[in-house]
């Protein structure tokens, strides 16, 4: 009787999980002369319920912060700079992501997807305590969610 009851309460999860992945693809669809849904959430919450989605062909995004480890304007020097310094970046501190970013008129390169300004922050008084860079500062902006 235990068994029994027991795979019918795994089956019944399944069941549940399936119709979760369901529900939110059906609520994602466009429909003409309907609103339209689109539904941010952690992308762990997804893997979760057994598939990952992307919200318009992207991973989800949040506010957070970075750290800009080189900034200049946007000549090609600034372009090659920046990537120069995403490669020593990717080299000597291999624990976070590095990227080049362009918003005229200005290229920069940041380190790193943090929640909090706190730890920007202390990524960034141990990266200062290197020596290693002119200019280093914490920038909020939209972060990828770490999986």
């Amino acid at each position: 009787m235990k068994r029994i009851l027991f795979l019918i309460s795994i089956l019944f999860c399944a069941l549940f999980v399936e119709a979760q992945n369901n529900m939110v693809q059906e609520l994602e669809t466009d429909i003409p002369g309907k609103g339209v849904v689109r539904i941010n959430q952690p992308a762990r919450l997804y893997d979760l319920m057994g598939s990952m989605v992307t919200i318009d062909g992207k991973t989800p995004e949040l506010e957070g912060y970075r750290v800009m480890v080189y900034s200049g304007n946007n000549s090609g020097q600034a372009r090659d700079e920046a990537n120069a310094m995403a490669k020593f970046m990717r080299e000597k501190f291999p624990g976070a992501e590095v990227y080049v970013v362009f918003e005229p008129p200005i290229r920069s390169c940041l380190y790193g997807d943090y929640r909090t300004r706190e730890e920007a922050e202390a990524v960034m008084y141990k990266l200062k305590a290197t020596r290693k860079f002119r200019e280093i500062s914490v920038r909020k902006c939209l972060i990828n969610l770490p999986y």
